[in-house]
């Protein structure tokens, strides 16, 4: 391991980055890199002195300018925060992973840092039954716990800026770590990692040849670690784990075999709540003072009893006519038993208000361009708005948001063909709009957490460009684009389908185009829609 650590001191010359440094890990490895490296540790506050010659800086990720601060003359950083950071409220914590990912790496990536480790957790495959090989290629089940969510939803976003943006980023998914003291103290848990094996992992990590983004799984050795070693421990990587805890192993070996599941594996990942079969009379619209919210009230407010809820008052939102796209809708005043309420949705009791008695949830919220509340409502009201779903039992939200299929950059599908619905979504980075896509992938990866594990049916509706026949167009004419009236006829489908062929559906909503970009047959064929409006004008001469 000193050899390691003098080959990375060597190779940058720079000191390593900790985030989340307060942490058992994190002093584990300062501890292993004084005084050979030089270290700068990051984190909320620190409970105890760091040791002798570490740089320690108290402070907040989302925080631009601290970010710029502890990043200058770094080689490196080791990004514990998601997993260990936490904050006495739920929604501050999730932010901070999330949003302070988002800093960190961006912020990295601009300033040259050569690399970015990832601390995550193995416990995203913890509802899978030990005798499973799982490995780095696998997909990820997290729950909709904070924990995971934390988790899961930081690599996601680690994951996507570095597709373009040349930031190499390994995450390292960790089991539960624990110290000699521990292992005495505390019943055998085959989740267990030695801390001087997670050290260990990190310290190979830094010195591991790679580009864009890789996964290693760390664990610790023997056949009775919840999830064993798989690709980590290859001569790529190198890691090689001391402990398998053998000496705390029960006795009772037959636990091995005998009390695994045995249904079919689709059966273990099953929502846990049936979804409510009630019928849809009661509607909440979330962002109710935007344009596709209003055509979408016009076209249900003769067939359902709606509750639209705005951060703004109805008067504020009716002068605000001069900021809309041409010929686009304006809210109208409804009557009884129709009602606007002013709502945050931010503010999880406000979200929880507004949706009880509800029996289905429209979502057309949405922040574009501020680094602060596009987190805030992009994704954390979208975690509001499924946390009520599940708590009201509630059987449909009708979610919208931007197509993630071909924004600019290295990485997107702008000059493919037939480009579908399910193609893996690619926010991008580097462009006017990284900021409003990341937010909503964000927000949308939180959307199929829920869905699938609670069993919610989640239509996920996403745009481009919205035109009204009749008023002008922008010369560049986007072939990802559908009028008003036909994407609230969609909003209108998804609620009146009878089921999904899955809880979590991704649906493009754009008109019939010759372009052969962005088909919609899909959203045809689920939700039994089509559009009216054929756009002619906008692509024709």
């Amino acid at each position: 391991m000193r050899r390691q650590i003098e080959k990375m001191n060597d190779q940058y010359g720079m000191p390593l980055l900790i985030t989340g440094a307060d942490s058992q890990l994190g002093r584990a490895v300062m501890a292993a890199r004084i005084p050979l490296a030089r270290v700068r540790a990051v984190d909320r506050h620190f409970r105890k002195p760091v040791p002798d010659g570490v740089e320690a800086y108290e402070g907040d990720l989302r925080d631009p300018l601290f970010v710029t601060t502890v990043l200058e003359n770094v080689g490196a950083i080791l990004h514990l925060a998601p997993i260990y950071t936490r904050y006495g409220d739920d929604l501050e914590t999730l932010d901070h992973a999330t949003h302070g990912t988002y800093q960190l790496a961006t912020l990295a990536a601009s300033r040259g840092v050569q690399r970015l480790l990832l601390g995550s957790t193995l416990d995203l495959f913890e509802r899978c039954p030990a005798r499973w090989r799982i490995d780095e290629a696998w997909r990820p089940r997290p729950t909709p716990g904070i924990a995971d969510l934390a988790a899961w939803l930081a690599e996601c976003s680690a994951r996507e800026l570095a597709r373009d943006s040349g930031l190499q980023t390994i995450c390292l998914r960790f089991g539960h770590v624990i110290e000699d003291v521990d292992e005495a103290e505390l019943p055998y848990d085959p989740r267990w990692l030695h801390i001087e094996d997670a050290t260990s992992a990190v310290e190979r990590a830094l010195t591991l040849v790679a580009t864009g983004w890789s996964v290693f799984h760390i664990t610790a050795a023997g056949r009775r670690a919840k999830i064993r070693l798989q690709p980590a421990s290859r001569v790529s990587f190198g890691y090689q784990p001391q402990h398998d805890f053998h000496e705390r192993w029960p006795l009772d070996v037959t636990a091995d075999t005998n009390t695994e599941p045995t249904d079919p594996w689709r059966s273990l990942f099953a929502p846990i709540q049936p979804p409510s079969i009630r019928r849809i009379n009661n509607i909440v619209i979330f962002g109710a003072g935007g344009p596709l919210a209003a055509a979408a009230a016009h076209e249900l407010v003769s067939s359902y009893t709606l509750r639209l809820a705005d951060l703004l008052p109805l008067a504020e939102v009716s002068n605000q006519e001069g900021s809309r796209p041409p010929g686009a809708p304006l809210p109208l005043q409804r009557d009884l038993p129709h009602e606007w309420r002013v709502v945050d949705v931010t503010d999880p009791a406000q979200v929880l208000s507004a949706c009880e008695g509800m029996d289905a949830i429209v979502n057309c919220t949405v922040v574009r361009h501020d680094p602060v509340e596009a987190f805030r409502v992009n994704l954390l009201g979208t975690y509001n708005i499924m946390r009520a779903a599940s708590v009201c039992h509630i059987r449909r939200v009708v979610h919208t948001g931007p197509f993630m299929v071909a924004p600019l950059g290295a990485t997107s599908y702008a000059w493919d063909y037939e480009v579908s619905d399910d193609a893996p979504p690619r926010p991008g980075s580097g462009h006017r709009f990284q900021l409003y896509f990341h937010t909503k992938y964000l927000g949308q990866e939180t959307c199929r957490v829920f869905a699938e594990y609670y069993g919610i049916e989640v239509p996920a509706l996403l745009f481009c460009e919205f035109v009204t026949p009749g008023y002008p167009v922008a010369e560049d004419f986007y072939p990802f684009s559908v009028s008003f009236a036909d994407a609230a006829r969609a909003i209108r489908r998804s609620l009146e389908v009878s089921a999904l062929p899955t809880p979590y559906e991704v649906l493009h909503i754009t008109a019939d185009l010759p372009h052969g970009v962005f088909p919609n047959r899909k959203v045809r064929r689920v939700l039994d829609w089509q559009p009216r409006d054929d756009l002619f004008q906008c692509w024709s001469d």
